[in-house]
């Protein structure tokens, strides 16, 4: 099964709400069978206050995003390199006058 990340809205009231959840499909993102396994998903977390709400968005989890940082960053300390200088043409080009 892929885990999804949902974005889920309260209808405009009183008081707006929104909340990301994350939840298990084995079906595609965006399909019906998936959105309804994001609504209850959203229903477990939130009880019958969320009968009302709609899905925003949903988008697949990577397995970066899941684990944290798979690699160690490195720091460098080393100078900055300048750029090399631009060498300049010692024969004029083009027609001669």
């Amino acid at each position: 099964m892929t885990r999804y990340r949902a974005t889920i809205v309260s209808p405009k009231g009183a008081a707006p709400k929104s909340s990301v959840i994350e939840f298990e499909s084995e079906h595609r993102a965006g399909s019906k069978l998936n959105l309804q396994d994001a609504r209850y998903k959203m229903l477990e977390l939130h009880g019958s206050e969320a009968l009302s709400w709609n899905i925003k968005d949903i988008e697949k989890v990577t397995e970066t995003e899941k684990g944290g940082a798979t690699e160690q960053l490195m720091l460098d300390f080393r100078e900055p390199v300048e750029p090399p200088k631009r060498k300049r043409r010692t024969v004029k080009r083009g027609i001669a006058g």
